[in-house]
């Protein structure tokens, strides 16, 4: 079943099925804002309360849109020999979490077939002049989400309809709760290196070992972590598994163009973690290492990219 609903003045489309209701809100950052189990009676995300929260801290809530994710240093880089400069919206002299921000999507279609319940939402650039100041590049951009069962397939393409090949990196933020008890929560994350941060927290260019973040490849409970930490996925499958004696959240994604997990507890774990899958790497487009460790990604005119990722709940 889909549905609308109206939230504070904006609206909400409501996806249900006899598992999960998710509530997706285009019209800021096409947010997924909630996804209620519907088995164990539990939020799965951190749900803002008003719009009015997830307009002041788009980032904060639900699962955010990032293009590109995490800071660049002074907004500014050159891609293709050519400067840029994003909108600095940090104290701290940095641009974050990209262009896109509270800004609102168009809901192309919604409907259900073959048990598949799907909307789909649109942002184009050039209708935003505020966007094309800082990337100068008319493309699309298309979100469908899916919902099948217990699953959720997030799927993402972008389209560049410049004449300029576009740089491009792509990330979500999600929130995930952890009810107020980290040591109940076991995190397993595949990783081959950390990257290694800056008193600015941003990358320095070297990849670290792992360290005392070895436990997470192999499965740890999150009590007493502090995470605010950058990691290469190298070779390894993309997958973050989260899971208590309930059930396990699978969030995966098996495109060749995510390359990073930033992990985030917002403190020592208590309530939260943020898995962030990401394209490119924290100010990505200012390291000076090969593209193919840092994730920067051209999207050529004309040319079309896509990626899915997938969010899985069992029930134990």
């Amino acid at each position: 079943m889909i549905s609308q609903q109206d939230w504070q003045g904006e609206t909400l489309y409501i996806l249900e099925n006899d598992y999960l209701s998710l509530s997706l809100c285009p019209s800021i950052n096409n947010n997924l804002i909630r996804i209620w189990d519907k088995k164990l009676n539990r939020e799965v995300l951190r749900v803002p309360d008003a719009p009015h929260d997830l307009m002041k801290n788009p980032a904060h809530f639900g699962t955010p849109v990032l293009m590109p994710p995490n800071r660049i240093n002074g907004g500014a880089f050159t891609f293709d020999g050519r400067p840029y400069q994003f909108a600095v919206n940090r104290p701290n002299h940095m641009h974050n979490h990209g262009i896109l921000q509270n800004l609102p999507w168009t809901v192309k279609s919604a409907g259900e077939e073959n048990g598949i319940i799907s909307i789909t939402s649109t942002f184009r650039t050039a209708d935003f002049p505020e966007v094309m100041a800082q990337y100068p590049h008319d493309t699309e951009m298309e979100i469908t989400y899916e919902l099948i069962g217990s699953k959720l397939n997030h799927k993402f393409k972008i389209t560049n309809l410049s004449n300029l090949s576009a740089p491009f990196g792509y990330g979500l933020h999600t929130w995930f709760l952890l009810d107020h008890s980290p040591s109940e929560w076991n995190l397993t994350v595949p990783l081959s290196g950390v990257w290694e941060l800056g008193s600015d927290l941003l990358p320095t260019g070297n990849i670290l070992p792992l360290d005392k973040f070895e436990s997470i490849t192999h499965g740890a409970p999150l009590e007493g972590f502090d995470l605010d930490t950058v990691f290469l996925k190298g070779d390894h499958p993309c997958v973050a598994v989260l899971e208590n004696k309930q059930c396990k959240i699978t969030y995966s994604s098996e495109s060749n163009l995510m390359k990073h997990w930033v992990l985030y507890t917002k403190g020592v774990a208590d309530n939260f973690i943020c898995l962030e899958p990401y394209t490119w790497v924290t100010n990505a487009p200012n390291i000076d290492l090969p593209a193919d460790v840092t994730g920067v990604q051209s999207v050529k005119p004309g040319q079309t990219l896509e990626l899915d990722i997938l969010l899985q709940i069992e029930h134990k």
